[in-house]
Order: C-alpha cells, then structure tokens, then sequence
C-alpha cells in the first residue's frame, strides 16, 4: 500500500473515531437531561411526603378509621 493510501486510511479512521465521540457526547448530554429531570421529580415528591408528615403530625397523627376498626377486632 502506498502511503498516500495509507494516509487516507488513517484520515477515514480518524473520521470515524471523531464520529463516535460525537456520538457519545449527545447520548451523555441526552442522559444528563433526563437525569436533572427524574431529579426535580424526586425533589418534589419529597417535599409533598414531607408536608403531609408535617400536616399529619400537626393534626395529632389520628389513625384512620379502618385502623382502628382492625384493631378493636384484634
């Protein structure tokens, strides 16, 4: 092989590699998306738990009705 066949080898292969990174780059840009999303999900959601434990302690933490039915039966 010649060497300028073998330059446009290496020219094509690094092509193809710089391809990939790129690539790559929009699949991880694209995951750190919906990573940031699920992560004010999980914020939010934790902050409603938290306000109904607090709503629930501050009304005495009275069990529901079904409750106690189960345990006058018991």
């Amino acid at each position: 092989m010649s060497v300028v066949g073998e330059a446009l080898s290496a020219i094509r292969e690094a092509l193809k590699l710089s391809d990939d990174v790129k690539r790559v780059g929009d699949t991880l840009k694209e995951l750190s998306r919906e990573l940031r999303d699920q992560d004010r999900r999980i914020i939010r959601l934790e902050a409603k738990w938290e306000t109904a434990m607090e709503f629930s302690a501050a009304r005495g933490a009275e069990p529901r009705a079904s409750v106690r039915q189960i345990e006058n039966k018991a």
